[in-house]
């Protein structure tokens, strides 16, 4: 059976380095690590997985160093990826795939590029990164390096595995664009008409958000590059239609989306960008059309660049928007529904399908459909709606969202959110013990602290409010809530009123303004539970605010949003009525 050897290059990738080499260590025979100046952790890590570690001078060229690589390594065939990579392959399938064809000496993988982590939308890329270990076979140009085989019916396709990209904060992903669009702009300089440079950097443009710049280099690589280079004519496109809808240049999208499709009708990425420009330009009916063609097309043939989602869950999400626009509530409903059941983790349908159910059944009987529908057993859906509920005044729905079974993968948010909707509902007790179950570094613990002082405050605890406000005090970075905290406790123990007069410049506006937000929200299930304690706080809030600079104007904006917000929900249940000032 053939020998593969991993062949990567590395600097300062200690925090992905062990993920990567966890995921592959049991599919290759051999991994090399060339090191182009690491000063953290990286070669400490590397060293409990191979000792081939070679060292190599960075002079601003990949294909130097991955080559390099190469030179050092023994196996038959070459397996690249980057540290912030995984591979995702059940054991032994990739030896097996090696086995079956001595015609093919290369193949290329799919490559997940995630683009939301939080709702697990990715873009899928070809890429060759397993190829014989032969002299001919090496890397070319100084980034976004290629492996250049000549003969195209020696490359095969693997569909069966794929490499995975770890998202990156985005303080390292625009280190890694300012470090690319520095080599490209050099490289352009000495090619300015190569037409795959001008598409690498377009994309780095249009990743930092510079669509006008991006948009002369997008358009001069798709056009000069054939057919002949689809996967990289064929992501040209896709970034082109992204670039063009970015800058509101929706005609211009469509016009391109109508030449594009008779060139590539089975391509499903051209009718949703299409469709998005439609529906931005309120193209309603003809929105609905190019979307419907993307769900028909479906996941197109892998040599396409494609957005996972565009002919799913992506398309009927906006299809059901332009349903609604035209008042098809009926289908706008069925196409919300398609949305999440396809992917769980997109949550932005779940307040379309909300306010559209809300409208027309009221909020009790939306609640228990996505309840019968199973949706709460998915936290994504569950924590979304949970968060509306709230806003709009009901923490007692709210909290039944997250009745189910606490989920690993949001276990702290969970956990938090179930506090919170306890206390609002005036069950201060258990809202506290599941705050009480929190680790002592989740990042909820600030939060958590704002809800508990209102819980203790509305129990009357006003004693054990002053507490928790003074140990706030040892930690300077949260004095602010503190101070906030410690003066109302103060005012509530000595039954005062703070008078606006008696505000003094420097006290903290936010948390007081959030504070008097957040007594809005309160709803008991039993009427009578805190509702002196709530009068009392929401009048020393409200006097603060009204000494406090911008206050009165906050507040005037506070009670406008009030009476709006019952405003449109009249509206959207009933109809207009114009209301009267008697």
């Amino acid at each position: 059976m053939s020998t593969i050897t991993l062949a990567m290059i590395v600097r300062n990738e200690a925090h992905y380095l062990a993920a990567c080499l966890d995921s592959v260590k049991d599919h290759v025979d051999e991994i090399v690590i060339v090191d182009t100046g690491s000063t953290d952790h990286t070669l400490h890590i590397a060293a409990g997985y191979t000792d081939k570690i070679y060292p190599f001078p960075w002079q601003g060229n990949f294909s130097e160093a991955r080559n390099y690589a190469i030179g050092q390594s023994t196996g038959e065939w070459i397996l690249s990826l980057d540290a912030d990579e995984r591979l995702v392959c059940p054991t032994g399938h990739l030896k097996e795939i090696l086995s079956r064809d001595p015609r093919i000496e290369a193949y290329m993988l799919p490559l997940d590029y995630q683009i939301n982590e939080q709702t697990g939308e990715y873009n899928r890329f070809l890429v060759l990164r397993l190829f014989k270990n032969k002299k001919e076979y090496f890397f070319t140009g100084p980034i976004h390096e290629q492996v250049v085989i000549q003969k195209k019916e020696t490359v095969g396709q693997v569909d069966s595995l794929h490499i995975q990209h770890t998202p990156v904060s985005a303080q390292e992903r625009n280190r890694k664009r300012g470090r690319n669009l520095t080599s490209l702009k050099k490289a352009c300089a000495a090619n300015p008409e190569d037409p795959f440079l001008q598409y690498y950097l377009g994309v780095e443009w249009l990743g930092l958000g510079k669509p006008r710049r991006a948009l002369p280099l997008l358009q001069k690589a798709y056009r000069h590059l054939t057919d002949e280079h689809i996967l990289v004519r064929a992501p040209a496109l896709r970034y082109l239609l992204l670039c063009l809808n970015a800058m509101g240049r929706f005609d211009q999208t469509i016009c391109l989306g109508q030449e594009a499709a008779l060139a590539y009708p089975d391509y499903t990425d051209i009718y949703y960008l299409t469709g998005l420009a439609l529906s931005e330009k309120q193209e309603y009916k003809l929105a609905v059309k190019w979307l419907e063609q993307s769900v028909q097309c479906g996941v197109p043939p892998a040599y396409y660049s494609h957005m996972q989602g565009s002919g799913g869950f992506l398309a009927y999400y906006h299809k059901g928007y332009c349903h609604e626009k035209l008042g098809q509530e009926a289908e706008a409903k069925a196409c919300y529904e398609k949305a999440l059941r396809e992917n769980h983790r997109f949550f932005y349908p779940v307040g379309s399908l909300f306010l559209l159910l809300l409208r027309n059944q009221g909020a009790r009987r939306a609640v228990d459909y996505f309840k019968g529908e199973k949706f709460f057993n998915h936290p994504p859906i569950a924590l979304t709606l949970a968060e509306m509920l709230f806003a709009l005044g009901s923490p007692g729905m709210a909290r039944e969202c997250l009745e189910g079974e606490v989920s690993t993968d949001s276990y702290e948010e969970i956990l938090f959110q179930r506090g919170k909707y306890h206390i609002y509902c005036g069950d201060f007790r258990r809202g506290l013990i599941y705050f009480d179950l929190l680790p002592e570094n989740s990042i909820f613990l600030e939060k958590v602290y704002l809800h508990k002082a209102l819980a203790l405050w509305l129990s009357g605890a006003y004693q054990e409010g002053r507490e928790l406000a003074l140990t706030l005090w040892k930690n300077p970075g949260l004095r602010p809530l503190a101070k906030v905290l410690l003066e109302i406790s103060s005012r509530l123990q000595q039954d005062l009123t703070l008078e606006p007069k008696e505000h003094r410049e420097g006290l903290e506006f936010t948390e007081a303004s959030l504070l008097f937000d957040l007594c809005g929200r309160y709803l008991p299930d039993l009427p009578a539970v805190g509702c002196h304690h709530l009068k009392k706080l929401t009048g020393i809030l409200q006097n603060r605010l009204l000494g406090a600079t911008g206050g009165v104007s906050w507040l005037d904006e506070y009670y406008k949003d009030k009476i709006q917000g019952i405003q449109e929900c009249f509206h959207s249940r009933f109809g207009w009525v114009k209301w009267r000032h008697e």
